[in-house]
């Protein structure tokens, strides 16, 4: 039997498997394609989204400071032309605005003063509008309780000898005498304790010169117009003694002149007891105040206003007020045509404040032992011997009512993004 021819054997299927071969490259090579093609559109979508959120958030942002421009701008037309009633479609910023002027519900100031703006801006994005609404009340106002005493006679007027006082006030506008001292609490959280709720903040003030006799301690900062005299062992905790001369810009803070709203027509007497005065009749306006020793002014109801236009006089151990400090509010005199029309509020020892003073135009002395709880402000300031003034915090929002220019009422700022 003759042998079998063989020939080269070869795989079976050879030509099948390296076309399966070739398919399944083809396939994996679409899927990465589509994968490739999936995330870049992803990206894309991404991409164009953040851009048009970003541009959303600047057109919103764009709308929002348009419409507060818009409440700027009525304030200031309101000081110049107060029958001014606001505005419709106003261009301004790559947007619009329409500004409604309201006599308000709430009149703090009496008569109709305080007005409600509405003021509403629309910035064109995306084929839409971003819009923004402000609201807010305007009134003739001011917050002047930022010091524990301030004087506020200008450094300009000297006045060598003082008729009232008896005293030479020379360089001495503000004046702290040995041992007096000031701090800091805030009535919101209580009554003053001289522990937790007490400390640092308790800033003196003037728009000329300060004289801080021996042991005086400031716990805050003491600044003037003109020079600041100090005695031995005076400490400032909240910072340095700062005067004009020779590093020191003047504060040149300003006080609104304050007119009361109507004339006075009597004087209030105390000679016993307490004299208390409902929140109900408040305001009050009196030509002048005279309390015997050991006489009390209270309030109840709420909060009291009290003007005094001529002199105040006070015995030895009197007291205004009670906790919460922030109830009594006297506005001493306060208007005139010149820093020479003044008068005076004396207050004899151991006098005791719960409450702000303003007079402008007031000369203020407290006698030997004072206790204030709250806040000063005078033409010229004197704290005797051992005197304490506790600042309190919570008057950084009382304000004072004048008949000056339109500002911005606190705690009405109301920003709606529809």
């Amino acid at each position: 039997m003759s042998p079998r021819n063989f020939s080269p054997s070869r795989p079976m299927c050879a030509s099948g498997t390296g076309r399966n071969s070739r398919g399944a490259a083809l396939v994996i090579v679409m899927l990465v394609m589509a994968v490739l093609l999936l995330a870049g559109t992803t990206f894309m979508t991404i991409s164009s989204t953040e851009s048009q959120i970003a541009l959303n958030q600047r057109v919103s942002a764009q709308a929002s400071l348009l419409a507060e421009a818009a409440i700027h701008k009525a304030v200031a037309q309101l000081n110049a032309n107060p029958s001014y009633t606001g505005e419709s479609n106003t261009t301004l910023g790559g947007g619009t605005f329409t500004v409604t002027v309201t006599t308000a519900a709430t009149q703090p100031c009496g008569g109709t003063s305080a007005k409600d703006l509405i003021a509403e801006a629309s910035v064109p994005v995306g084929g839409g509008q971003a819009r923004v609404q402000i609201r807010t009340t305007v009134d003739k106002i001011s917050y002047p309780y930022r010091w524990a005493a301030f004087a506020a006679v200008p450094n300009t007027v000297v006045t060598s000898l003082n008729p009232i006082f008896g005293e030479n006030r020379t360089q001495k506008e503000l004046w702290l005498k040995d041992n007096s001292a000031t701090d800091a609490f805030d009535s919101s959280h209580g009554p003053y304790d001289g522990a937790a709720n007490s400390g640092a903040g308790g800033n003196v003030g003037g728009n000329g010169d300060m004289t801080l006799d021996s042991g005086v301690q400031v716990k805050g900062s003491a600044r003037a117009g003109d020079a600041i005299y100090k005695g031995s062992g005076v400490t400032i905790s909240g910072g340095q003694a700062e005067s004009l001369s020779p590093t020191f810009t003047s504060p040149g803070e300003p006080f609104p002149s304050v007119t009361p709203p109507t004339a006075p027509t009597t004087s209030l007497i105390v000679s016993t007891g307490a004299h208390n005065l409902e929140a109900t009749g408040s305001p009050y306006v009196y030509t002048s105040m005279n309390f015997s020793d050991g006489t009390s002014l209270t309030t109840s109801g709420g909060p009291v206003t009290i003007y005094v236009t001529n002199a105040v006089t006070l015995g030895d151990n009197v007291t205004f007020g009670a906790h919460p400090d922030t109830q009594l509010r006297v506005i001493l005199k306060s208007d005139g045509t010149s820093w020479s029309d003044t008068a005076s509020f004396t207050a004899g020892q151991n006098f005791r404040l719960y409450g702000s003073l303003f007079g402008k135009y007031t000369d203020i002395k407290l006698n030997d032992g004072a206790q204030v709880y709250g806040s000063m402000i005078g033409r010229t300031v004197v704290l005797h011997e051992d005197s304490k003034v506790h600042y309190d915090q919570a008057m950084q929002n009382q304000e004072i009512c004048h008949s000056g220019k339109f500002s911005i009422r606190r705690g009405t700022w109301r920003e709606v993004i529809p």
